[in-house]
């Protein structure tokens, strides 16, 4: 039986995320989880998307909407969670590749660090870690469960790479390549 991986493209519908530099954080989330998604499926994996379009199964309620994701994972039976974000900070000198995990320590943190590894080696993003917070996604997923912050749209270099379809394409799939690193399909 293959390996069941949810993909969440973070934000959508009411919510688009963070905006700066001409990037807005709902589109990248979502193009970097339709490719890795494909990625996934093409390697063998079993693959659910929260959503494949702007609007797709998103509640207009933000905390309805991010249990409705952890939900959504939990009732189909997925082994692993992966939330797709970008990230934007009020210094537009930050930057690098960062993770969230519900609790340091275990399968997610394993599982953020095979992503960090191909992430920032194919990409030479600077790897800022992997963190503990207390994110409703994270929380509420039955399963190892990972936060990816793929860069940062308000750092101008950062925003051209998010920008740019192929940079996206391979974000994906050296997220997938850090998947595959830690399970099989």
């Amino acid at each position: 039986m293959a390996a069941k991986i949810f993909i969440d493209a973070g934000h959508g519908g009411p919510d688009p995320g963070a905006v700066g530099n001409g990037v807005v954080e709902e589109d990248v989330n979502l193009d970097v989880a339709r490719k890795l998604g494909g990625i996934l499926e093409e390697a063998g994996y079993e693959v659910m998307l929260y959503r494949t379009t702007q609007d797709e199964n998103v509640l207009p309620n933000k905390a309805a909407d991010l249990r409705n994701r952890a939900n959504m994972a939990n009732d189909w039976g997925a082994d692993y969670f992966i939330s797709i974000h970008t990230n934007a900070s009020t210094s537009p000198s930050a930057t690098g590749f960062e993770q969230y995990v519900y609790q340091l320590g275990g399968e997610a943190e394993a599982l953020a660090e095979d992503i960090a590894r191909q992430f920032t080696g194919r990409l030479g993003s600077s790897d800022r870690g992997v963190f503990q917070q207390n994110f409703s996604v994270l929380r509420n997923s039955n399963m190892p469960a990972v936060l990816v912050e793929l860069g940062y749209l308000t750092n101008p270099t950062e925003a051209l790479n998010l920008n740019s379809s192929a940079w996206r394409s391979a974000a994906a799939r050296a997220i997938a390549d850090g998947i595959a690193a830690h399970v099989r399909p």
